[in-house]
Order: structure tokens, then C-alpha cells, then sequence
């Protein structure tokens, strides 16, 4: 099953032409594309290594996804990247001063460590994460555009480049399309084709001044083998799903039984299901009623710390999951705002003085815009998500027994997480609802 959904979440005046969905995608061929700097690691590692305190940044950024997924769920399907988006934003922080750069931060959930303590986390993550598994497809990849007229400050450039491996170039923006290409080119190239078309000729304006870039691409098998794959194409069966009103659809559900890692909670039931090496798990969270509301609820004081903890191996789990393909491009500035984020966003107030060296400007965010993808299928999963802020600039302010036996059928409306196990990092997340 495809969906493919358009969403335009904000309409304040400042952002209307970022926001007003006008989906007319250029061409994203160029020649001469932006240089790709992400690291590509070539020995494994056995974990991801954080400190305690980072450690509490993995938690509460997982807290930040399970606030976003709330904000975005409008009772369809539904996939997005928290980890894509924090890498957007953080980049965006090292430009902010003031109260606008500790809104960032506690949206991201890293309260008073201070931006250089979010740097340090985010360069060790870009790291380590891809090296963890080699038999995993892992790339997170950074870039920035800036308007000629106003290059970065030599300190801002000299930190997304150490710590974010981001390329920066400057362009001429008096013609939006040349510059929508290049950036739909580099998201199409470091997400593999998965992606290949983010920003439209409605995203850039004439008050557009840098654009601030994440990719996050994921591809994986599930762990087993050639003779033991997770799921046998010849057992996917069309079966029931009960959609949240109560009513039925036939969906292709895909079908195992082994003694896989699972937690019974307060209301809902996670299934882990590893990737590769096992490194890499989908989690699918399901409630055990038929109410995802209720367990997007849930989600809003729950600790993803306790749900590992829980985790259980000591029985045959009888899955039964969809096979499900979802893409999504959202305006995810309502849902920043309404997570405390609203300064960045205010022409005039905001302040994003340490990223430009323009000083008798005023800059602001006028859109984030993050455009996801998955793929679920018998062989294994493929991911990306591709975040884009858009900073906009003016001259003036404005406005030991028998075996047990479980079942695990994901037969109505449920959660699902990718995520690293050695840090507990969620890359992407979202929801099925069969709609």
C-alpha cells in the first residue's frame, strides 16, 4: 500500500509563500552539484559511545519525537524523521542568540547544556551512527545555500563545517529555480533516488537569504538469511485491518513466528524487529484497543528508557505485519510553534545574529520543511528524510517451561519506530492507519 500526502501545516503572513502549497517541482537535474562531505566510515564499531549526559539528550530528543509525531498525526498515515529535523534546527541554533536560540534548544529537549554541548552530541551521532553497522546503509548529510548578498560569518561557517560536516556554497537567488534544483539534485544524490524532489517555486522568495539542509537515508534487510529470511514473500497473505472507525480493508500483512523482542506495557504491546547485524530495529507499537489517539497520548510522558528495560525474549511471537509504503512532506512550523518554538519564526524579534554578517538585517525562520519517506516489505526497509530550514532576511523588523506463545497482529492503526539500539536514537517514526 502507497500514500502519498501534501501538507501545508502554517499560513502566517511571513511564511505564506513557503507554506501555501504550491507544488510545482522543477527539475532537479543540475550540473555542478553541491559537494557531498558526509563521512563515510569504513570499521565497524561496537556501540555508540555518548557520557551520561548525552545519553540524557538521546532521551529527551526521543521525548521531542513522540511530541512531533502528536503534533503531525491527523488520523492517516503518517512517517517523519525527529533525528533529520534536529540535525535542521541545530545547525539553525548556532546562528541564534538570546531567548531564540533557547527556544531551539529546548524543543530539541537540551535545555541549559548550551549550544556547544548540542554541537559535540550531534558530531559524535553523525559519526558513530553510520559506523555501527556496516551491513546497515546509514548517510547523514548536511548542507547549506546562502544568497550571495549575504555570506556566513566566519564563525558560523567554521561550526556547521567542523561539527556537521556541512558543505556551504553561495548562489544568486534572483531566480528561485536554478537554486530549488540544486537543492532537490543533493537531496535526490544523499538519499539515493528515494527523494528527489523537497522544495517547489513556492518555497523561496524574494526575502529568502540561506537555506539550512539535513538528509537522512536508511537502508537495511532485516537480519536472518537466504535460507532463514524474517518473512518469506510466498507467506504474505491479504488479511483484515480495522481501520479506526471499526470498518475493514485488505491489506498484504506479512507473516513469522520466532522468539522476537517484545514488551507488554500499560495499553500496548512493542514488537522489536532487528535489521542486519542488530544494531538497527523497526519497533511497532501497538495499542491494545483500537485507539491510536490513545496511544499518541501515552506517548507525550513516556520514557523510551522504559520500554527497553521491559523488553522480553522468552516466547515464539506469531507477527503478523503490513508491508506498507508512505511518503509525507510537511510544514512543520504550527507544530514548532505549538512546542514552544515561536520566536525564531518572528521577523523583527527573532534573533539570528551570529550567523550572518549583514548586521543592519534582520533574519528570521520563515519554514522548516521535511519531506519523508519509508518502504516496508518482505526483504527489509528503506528510509529517508530530507529537512530544510528556510531563513528569510530584511533590511527593517516586521511582524524454563513450555514455551509461550504470543500474537502480535498489527491488524489496526499502530506506531512504528527506527531506531539505533547501543544509543536508543529514533531516526524516523510515524503511524499506520491503513488509510
Amino acid at each position: 500500500m502507497r500514500l502519498v500526502r501534501i501538507f501545508s501545516l502554517a499560513a502566517v503572513a511571513l511564511a505564506f509563500a513557503a507554506c501555501k502549497g504550491i507544488f510545482i517541482f522543477p527539475d532537479p537535474k543540475v550540473t555542478d552539484p553541491i559537494e557531498i562531505s558526509s563521512p563515510s566510515p569504513t570499521e565497524q564499531i561496537t556501540k555508540v559511545s555518548l557520557n551520561e549526559t548525552q545519553k540524557s539528550y538521546v532521551a529527551a530528543g526521543n521525548g521531542m519525537a513522540f511530541r512531533l509525531l502528536k503534533e503531525l498525526y491527523d488520523g492517516n498515515n503518517i512517517v517523519c524523521s525527529p533525528l533529520s529535523l534536529q540535525y535542521a534546527l541545530a545547525m539553525t541554533a548556532n546562528g541564534a542568540e538570546g531567548e531564540t536560540l533557547q527556544q531551539i534548544i529546548d524543543v530539541l529537549g537540551y535545555g541549559s547544556d548550551g549550544i556547544d554541548a548540542l554541537n559535540e552530541y550531534s558530531r559524535i551521532l553523525l559519526e558513530q551512527l553510520p559506523a555501527v553497522d556496516l551491513d546497515v546503509t546509514l548517510k547523514v548529510t548536511d548542507g547549506i545555500i546562502v544568497k550571495n548578498e549575504f555570506p556566513l560569518l566566519p564563525s558560523f561557517k567554521e561550526t556547521v563545517e567542523k561539527y556537521y560536516y556541512a558543505a556551504v556554497e553561495n548562489m544568486d537567488f534572483s531566480d528561485p529555480v536554478p537554486v530549488i534544483n540544486r537543492v532537490n539534485d543533493w537531496a535526490n544524490r544523499n538519499t539515493n533516488g528515494f527523494i528527489d524532489k523537497v522544495l517547489n517555486t513556492g518555497d523561496i522568495t524574494p526575502q529568502t537569504v540561506a537555506l539550512l539542509m539535513n538528509a537522512l537515508y536508511f537502508k537495511a534487510k532485516w537480519a536472518g538469511s537466504d535460507f532463514e529470511p524474517m518473512f518469506w514473500e510466498e507467506s504474505t497473505i491479504k488479511d483484515d485491518f480495522t481501520l479506526a472507525d471499526g470498518s475493514k480493508t485488505k491489506v498484504d500483512m506479512m507473516r513469522n513466528m520466532r522468539y522476537h523482542k517484545y514488551a507488554q506495557m500499560d495499553g500496548f504491546t512493542v514488537l522489536a524487529l532487528p535489521y542486519a547485524g542488530g544494531k538497527f530495529y523497526m519497533y511497532f507499537l501497538l495499542p491494545d484497543d483500537n485507539n491510536l489517539d490513545g496511544l499518541l497520548e501515552k506517548m507525550q510522558t513516556l520514557s523510551w528508557n522504559d520500554v527497553v528495560s521491559n523488553f522480553k525474549q522468552d516466547a515464539e511471537v506469531y507477527v503478523k505485519i503490513p508491508k506498507f509504503d508512505i511518503e509525507d512532506r510537511f510544514c512543520l512550523n504550527d507544530a514548532l510553534k505549538a512546542m514552544g518554538m515561536e520566536k525564531p519564526f518572528q521577523s523583527g524579534v527573532a534573533e539570528f545574529n551570529s550567523m550572518f554578517t549583514a548586521k543592519d538585517y534582520f533574519f528570521w525562520i520563515s519554514s522548516v520543511i521535511q519531506k519523508a519517506r519509508i518502504s516496508v516489505a518482505e526483504w527489509g526497509t528503506e528510509a529517508a528524510a530530507v529537512t530544510v530550514v528556510v531563513m528569510d532576511g530584511a533590511s527593517a523588523p516586521g511582524p524454563g517451561v513450555e514455551p509461550k506463545r504470543i500474537n502480535f497482529y498489527a491488524d489496526h492503526p499502530f506506531v512504528f519506530l527506527i531506531g539505533e539500539a547501543t544509543s536508543g536514537t529514533i531516526l524516523f517514526e510515524g503511524a499506520f492507519t491503513g488509510k
